[in-house]
């Protein structure tokens, strides 16, 4: 039984990387959700974070904490997306997520991967549509203009030093 538990659901792959990384540096295993649930019964007390992608209002992060019952537990949400930090921070779409557990879950954001090259065609499509309505859109933020200057083009911005943070938190430090 350990101290820490890892959880995480991946779409592309940047999430699963930041959670076999995170896991690794506190020695435990990276979990899916599943697994994550068995082992929170088994260890009541374990703080936990979880690891998960966000596409538009889709945040299994977010859904596997709110229905889950983790009192007991320190709990920390990462959420890994593309959307610029001050962007992100500034709205902080994983607290409206979260909805009444918000304020007993720690909330970091992980710059993401999103390459075009591997994107269902459904994804594909969604973004081709929201980059359109952010051409025609007049006054533009830095990130609309991210995502219409990185359409259709590989990206990689994982940064796993990002993650010191995080272990920071999980060891109580």
């Amino acid at each position: 039984m350990s101290d820490y538990i890892v959880a995480f659901e991946s779409a592309y792959g940047s999430t699963k990387q930041y959670a076999e990384s995170l896991a690794q540096r506190l020695g435990v295993d990276a979990l899916n959700f599943e697994q994550a649930r068995a082992e929170l019964a088994a260890n009541p007390t374990a703080a936990i974070v979880v690891l998960s992608f966000v596409h538009g209002p889709s945040h299994p992060g977010a859904k596997f904490i709110t229905d889950t019952d983790l009192s007991g537990h320190r709990v920390a949400l990462c959420t890994v997306g593309m959307t610029l930090d001050d962007v992100v921070q500034k709205k902080d779409g994983a607290a409206r997520s979260l909805g009444n557990k918000a304020d007993d879950v720690t909330r970091f954001y992980l710059p993401g991967r999103l390459n075009y090259s591997e994107l269902s065609t459904a994804h594909r499509t969604t973004m081709w549509t929201i980059v359109k309505m952010l051409k025609a859109k007049p006054l533009k933020n830095d990130n609309d203009k991210m995502m219409i200057n990185t359409f259709d083009t590989d990206v990689d911005r994982v940064d796993e030093s990002r993650l010191d943070a995080v272990e920071e938190w999980v060891r109580g430090l």
